[in-house]
């Protein structure tokens, strides 16, 4: 069974400090992660002057003007490649979502990074997208605030136009935090079905449940925010979780995967045994002497399974015994032909 990629997300989440991106990158690194993943913009290439916060960003980012908070949050290119060699000696993937041209490239051709991310409000930023598929680098589409119909037009770009046909797509409810009744996991059912593709699902939700929901299902990617402090000033801090409940987030998604097993019915030998118990075979329902023709009226079933099953009745009816069957025992194959 193909092991779930759970892509630890920081984001903004290190509030712009090096020094906590570096401790969240080794955290999660020992905790098992397989990816983490920041976030890359210029706010004077991806903010009009006509830009505004979202309700949940002015509820947790106190009073602080768009493009300040932007800045503010951003660690410089020169962290990113540090903390880029950081990850690959840790063994764990640096991620890292662009949010305008410039950073893209940037990743791309600075860091070398192995997954391209489109987070969901880019999907339709076609510069993002005509660059992307130029590489031969697997996309991961998430898909909050799209309907069927905008996913179909962004995957028939990036389907038909990308070298690599190696694209996911996450389910995802643009949220912070998303309720557990907005959820609609079957959607990322959907998304499979309609797209033949692998899915996912980026977590805003409280809690491990979704994520967990989401990987029994059968995604093939979890995406949750992640930080050192929930009470930490910031936009994200408060839905995300800490590294504690991320740390159980990866344990039982090992847990599932180990649970979902192969598509081959294998038993185990306790269960073999069980069988034997459990299971009835063909019993002599009286003394049958040797030389007798079996009749239906001469059989039983009973415990043990080590026989004859009672389904398989017609291959001991009308058969002859070839030696005395007791009284109450299994009928075996030796003595009968």
């Amino acid at each position: 069974m193909p092991k779930t990629y759970i892509i630890a997300e920081i984001g903004p989440n290190h509030n712009g400090s090096y020094d906590m991106a570096l401790e969240l990158i080794e955290k999660l690194a020992g905790i098992g992660v397989d990816a983490v993943k920041f976030q890359l913009g210029d706010a004077r290439n991806s903010l009009s002057l006509d830009s505004f916060k979202a309700d949940y960003q002015k509820k947790n980012d106190n009073a602080e003007d768009i493009f300040e908070a932007t800045k503010k949050r951003q660690l410089s290119h020169e962290s990113h490649k540090k903390l880029a060699i950081k990850c690959k000696e840790l063994n764990v993937d640096y991620l890292c979502t662009a949010f305008d041209i410039d950073s893209l490239i940037f990743l791309d051709q600075e860091i070398d990074v192995p997954k391209f991310k489109i987070a969901s409000g880019e999907i339709f930023s076609i510069d993002l997208l005509e660059y992307m598929v130029m590489k031969n680098k697997p996309l991961i589409l998430s898909t909050g605030m799209a309907s069927f119909e905008e996913i179909e037009r962004v995957y028939e770009i990036l389907s038909s136009k990308s070298k690599n046909k190696d694209i996911t797509i996450l389910h995802c409810v643009t949220s912070y935090p998303a309720s557990l009744e907005s959820i609609n996991l079957n959607v990322m059912l959907e998304l499979k079905e309609k797209f033949k593709t692998k899915i996912g699902y980026s977590d805003h939700t409280l809690g491990n449940i979704a994520s967990l929901s989401a990987v029994a299902m059968g995604a093939s990617i979890i995406e949750k925010h992640v930080t050192l402090d929930k009470s930490l000033p910031g936009p994200d801090h408060k839905a995300s979780a800490t590294i504690s409940e991320f740390k159980n987030l990866v344990k039982n998604i090992r847990e599932i995967e180990i649970i979902k097993g192969s598509y081959e019915k294998i038993f185990s030998k306790t269960e073999v045994d069980i069988s034997k118990v459990a299971r009835k075979s063909i019993v002599a329902k009286h003394l049958i002497k040797k030389g007798t023709i079996i009749k239906i009226e001469d059989i039983c079933f009973k415990r043990p399974g080590i026989g004859f099953l009672p389904i398989d009745k017609h291959m001991v009816l009308g058969k002859t015994a070839i030696t005395d069957i007791e009284e109450n025992r299994v009928i075996r194959e030796e003595q009968i032909s």
